[in-house]
């Protein structure tokens, strides 16, 4: 049997590899993203900057397990997403978790 559920969440761990001197450093935080219809998703120019945070601002709907250099927790709201998305090397991570979770997809295939 299939559930219908017509705006499905789902939580999964990102993999965000940091820059760091010299090399990087594994870093992860759960993020929620609520699943966009395909045609809607092909709306969205993701080869761009401005279209992949675009595309990560309608879907990203929560980030657990942040925290700041204090090292102290973090809440999510939308200008602490804005700021990650902003960041590279977190919007690539998002963009491939996103996408290998609703394909299947494992790393690497």
């Amino acid at each position: 049997m299939f559930v219908y559920d017509p705006r499905p969440t789902f939580t999964h761990k990102v993999k965000v590899k940091v820059p760091v001197n010299g090399g990087f450093e594994d870093q992860d935080f759960k993020a929620t993203f609520a699943v966009m219809p395909t045609d809607e998703v092909a709306t969205y120019d993701l080869s761009q900057g401005e279209g992949s945070s675009d595309f990560l601002k309608k879907i990203v709907v929560g980030m657990d397990d942040l925290i700041g250099k204090d090292e102290q927790p973090i809440p999510y709201n939308d200008a602490v997403r804005d700021a990650l998305i902003g960041q590279l090397y977190v919007r690539k991570a998002l963009v491939r978790t996103y996408f290998e979770a609703v394909s299947g997809a494992q790393t690497g295939n």
